[in-house]
């Protein structure tokens, strides 16, 4: 078997060990030559021309981050007061769903599917366990669209019935999220509404999504108790700027004056994205990394402007998943423990990637900045970004936290709340237009600008399918008549009419708990009868000392965000805590959740925000409630149980039909090969008669591997499908593969040579399993060998 390389000595694939060390010193032992090694990772990407991406599109707060809330005048912590020593341990495991025709999770449409894979799919677990109090929790992030209670209830049952978790982690203590990425396989859900455009549950992708989770929860408590040794859990902050953009503007603006200008840059204008970055990092008192969390609000949303665009898309944990495996590689492995990265999702609802769509420069600088061989250039440019920011935080972090670990979770039936706590209540700012005498939530529904998607489209303007902005406030008949012929004659959906005809009066149905929708002209309904999506919610609050992270199913908006925030801190700064974070798409998925003033409005966001607008007053009066617990060492009411879903509709498309090759050729020929030679910064590419990646997802392998030839004739293994500069795709005979499976598939294989990579002899080599006569066949494929000649760069 082809030797692998070291992955503590391989910051960026390709990268010649030998031109690292002469470029870095050298160093005697492993560990002066690790650390090396990652300093000039760091530099190069430090110094990378893809920053210029967002460079100059905001300026700086003009706020200072505020001194913690325990020193600007907040009680300490009363237990384990002084406390900073924790144990703690973290791991990753394999999640890649099936690489060929399955629905992504994301973006509504069947003709968005995988194809290959671009960077592999992982669930990373963090578990932190205070020995002050003996009380510990445990995070997990996944790769994935979303999270489902479909998957949080396979994976507690898992636990429960793991003799190394079960005593130690459930319910209450077990926080698990998705990194919301749009380019990975979806039907994990049980639920209709995030299933029938997945083409219903998918088994597979569900199954491998729960084992990874389990296991990487498993690792990281053995690497727990296998390291007994305390350490200091280090937190810094600052801004990102250039590498998130609100899509909902007209929308942030409905918010109170008043309160937008806390937020504002120092030229006065409006921070209308969550641009501060917070992290945590992670060191054993022997000095042993073991891994960084960060919170950044931001869609994944990167590889939609791949040149796959939205149809057929490798996998890819795109923004986020890049920065995530990229720093895991320059800090690598020691100890028998991988670092692990977690680049956690915060309030990301109205905060995208995309920064150029209305700017001309921007559009000018996409060209000339980001890379050219790169077929997902903004995923690059995105996850550098972070990836950089996150290492700068890092590397400066000395803030210890201090104080006990502590958690408190609670369901809540979120169609029939009714906000009565006095001091959400007395925070309420909202015009008097927008009030109510009861403040209830209603059935789930979603609004007729559902369909217009999240695309930065401005009211009346059709994104899609139907036009961003349709509410009930105010409705014209007869413009909207008017609109619609306009509409029919330009080819589109003519919908506005309609929206206000029926969607406006569906609230008068009897027995639906519809009316308080309010300014929705409601197009689905989720709720009773058709229970198509969750109306029984989590609600989780975890405390790590001075910190405090909120876990909602949501995906929140940037100043819903930041009131949530607000109110949790204000109960729990009284007990210590100084930071609040919120992670979100965690423990399951509702869609969106906005402000009153932003709901009004009814752009894509607020039509998507299920349960009415009074949703945000109650997460803010529950969450409360669970602070209020926590800080009075009380249990927490639980809530109704939801039920023990199962599927209501499982896929059974795409068809698992056997593979087959043309006459004369078998599985793994090569159909076109490689050069002869290349330069570095070129892009080796060989094209590899296939089969359907579904049959065996390589779980913890690879569909391909480039090989460089060593002095004695033996190949070695320097990157795989799990590197970002390598591309499996896979291309079906059928132009609807998702539909209409053909036993005929091909394999492109990409290597984007780095621009370091030493001279030398390599190859590329294809590996997977055909469906034949019924039973599985293995086999390969091998590229012609191939040099890449001339002087390498200092940097990939």
């Amino acid at each position: 078997m082809p030797a692998i390389v070291s992955k503590a000595l391989r910051p960026f694939a390709g990268v010649s060990i030998a031109l690292l060390l002469s470029a870095c010193g050298n160093g005697n032992s492993d560990s002066e030559r690790g650390a090396s090694a990652e300093q000039l990772a760091s530099q190069c990407l430090a110094n990378s021309p893809v920053h210029a991406y967002g460079e100059g599109l905001h300026a700086p707060s003009a706020r200072t981050l505020p001194a913690p809330a325990s020193v600007a005048g907040g009680a300490p912590a009363q237990l384990c007061n002084g406390n900073s020593d924790y144990h703690f341990g973290a791991a990753k495991a394999d999640i890649t769903g099936p690489a060929g025709g399955k629905v992504h999770m994301g973006n509504e449409s069947t003709d968005n599917y995988s194809a290959g894979i671009h960077i592999r799919q992982y669930a990373r677990s963090f578990v932190v366990h205070s020995p002050c109090n003996d009380k510990r929790v445990a995070m997990v992030l996944t790769d994935t669209g979303m999270m489902f209670e479909s998957v949080r209830q396979a994976v507690l049952d898992a636990v429960a019935a793991d003799s190394e978790l079960s005593g130690l982690y459930g319910p209450d203590n077990i926080m698990l999220s998705a990194s919301h990425t749009h380019s990975t396989p979806g039907g994990q859900a049980h639920y209709t509404a995030y299933n029938t455009f997945r083409l219903g549950h998918d088994p597979q992708t569900f199954a491998v999504t729960v084992d990874g989770i389990v296991r990487s929860l498993r690792q990281a408590q053995r690497n727990l108790a296998a390291s007994p040794q305390t350490g200091k859990i280090r937190l810094n902050q600052g801004e990102l700027l250039g590498a998130n953009k609100s899509r909902a503007i007209p929308a942030y603006l409905e918010n109170p004056a008043a309160e937008r200008a806390q937020y504002v840059d120092i030229n006065g204008n409006d921070i209308t994205t969550n641009r501060l970055m917070t992290l945590l990092r992670l060191q054993r008192a022997n000095g042993k990394e073991v891994g960084s969390i960060n919170w950044f609000a931001v869609h994944p949303t990167s590889d939609a402007l791949s040149e796959y665009g939205l149809g057929a898309v490798p996998i890819s944990g795109d923004n986020k998943g890049y920065a995530a495996y990229l720093f895991e590689r320059i800090k690598g492995r020691s100890d028998n423990e991988d670092f692990i990265a977690g680049f956690m999702q915060a309030d990301e609802g109205d905060a995208f990637s995309q920064l150029w769509f209305d700017n001309d420069d921007m559009r000018a600088l996409r060209d000339s900045a980001l890379p050219a061989n790169e077929p997902s250039p903004v995923t690059v440019a995105n996850g550098s970004a972070q990836l950089n920011h996150a290492l700068t935080l890092y590397s400066s972090a000395q803030d210890s936290l201090h104080g006990p670990i502590d958690y408190r979770f609670g369901y809540v039936k979120m169609d029939e709340v009714e906000v009565t706590d006095p001091v959400v209540l007395a925070s309420l700012q909202h015009p008097a237009e927008l009030d109510s005498a009861e403040k209830r939530t209603c059935t789930a529904a979603m609004g007729f600008s559902f369909p217009a998607a999240g695309h930065g489209a401005q009211p009346g303007e059709q994104s899609y399918f139907t036009p961003a902005g349709l509410s009930c406030r105010d409705p014209d008949y007869f413009a909207s008549v008017q609109n619609d012929v306009l509409t029919l004659l330009s080819a589109k959906l003519p919908v506005e009419s309609l929206s206000y005809a029926v969607g406006c009066n569906l609230s008068l149905l009897p027995g639906l708990n519809l009316s308080c929708q309010a300014e929705k002209p409601i197009l689905f309904v989720f709720g009773p009868p058709l229970n198509v999506s969750a109306n029984i919610l989590p609600f989780q609050l975890f405390r790590i000392g001075n910190l405090a992270i909120i876990a909602l199913p949501w995906e929140i908006t940037t100043m819903a965000g930041r009131r949530i925030r607000d109110t949790v801190l204000s109960e729990l700064k009284q007990d210590g805590v100084d930071y609040v974070v919120i992670n979100g798409l965690a423990n399951d998925y509702v869609s969106y959740l906005t402000t009153r003033e932003e709901y009004a409005l009814q752009m894509y966001e607020g039509a998507s925000n299920q349960f009415g607008p009074w949703s945000l007053a109650a997460v803010q009066q529950e969450m409360r409630r669970l602070a209020v617990d926590m800080v009075q060492h009380t249990a927490t009411d639980r809530g109704p149980t939801p039920p023990r879903t199962s599927a209501t509709l499982t896929q059974v498309l795409p068809l698992n039909v056997l593979d087959s090759t043309p006459a004369g050729i078998n599985f793994g020929d090569t159909l076109e090969d490689v050069a002869t030679s290349y330069l570095p910064g070129d892009t080796a590419r060989a094209l590899f008669q296939a089969s359907s990646p579904n049959h065996d997802l390589k779980t913890n392998s690879s569909f391909l591997f480039v090989e460089r030839q060593l002095g004695n004739g033996e190949w070695q293994t320097i990157a795989s499908d799990a590197d970002p500069e390598t591309s499996f795709v896979w291309h079906s005979d059928s132009e609807q593969p998702q539909f209409s499976p053909s036993p005929f598939s091909q394999a492109e294989i990409l290597w984007r040579i780095p621009k370091d990579t030493q001279a030398g002899r390599y190859r590329l080599r294809f590996e997977a399993s055909a469906n034949s006569l019924g039973r599985l066949q293995s086999y390969q494929g091998l590229s012609s060998e191939f040099t890449v000649r001339g002087t390498p760069d200092r940097c990939p």
